[in-house]
């Protein structure tokens, strides 16, 4: 499996199966959004701080969480 860190590109995240597999099961429809498209080139971490609405930072949060545990 691919490993991600907060250094990590969300863009390079979804460039492989996985890394789309999670952001898709965390984030449904909001990954089809062009808002969402526009923070592709943003670290893992850097995303993680710049979500302002409380109920889709949690998403991403729980999505961050994940691909950075992978193995």
């Amino acid at each position: 499996m691919a490993r991600f860190n907060e250094e990590t590109t969300f863009e390079e995240v979804l460039d492989t199966p996985e890394g789309t597999e999670i952001a898709r099961k965390h984030l449904g429809n909001l990954l089809d959004r062009p808002s969402v498209g526009m923070m592709k080139n943003k670290p893992l971490g850097e995303l993680r701080n710049m979500i302002p609405l409380p109920p889709i930072k949690k998403k991403f949060s729980a999505m961050i969480d994940e691909l950075c545990e992978l193995d």
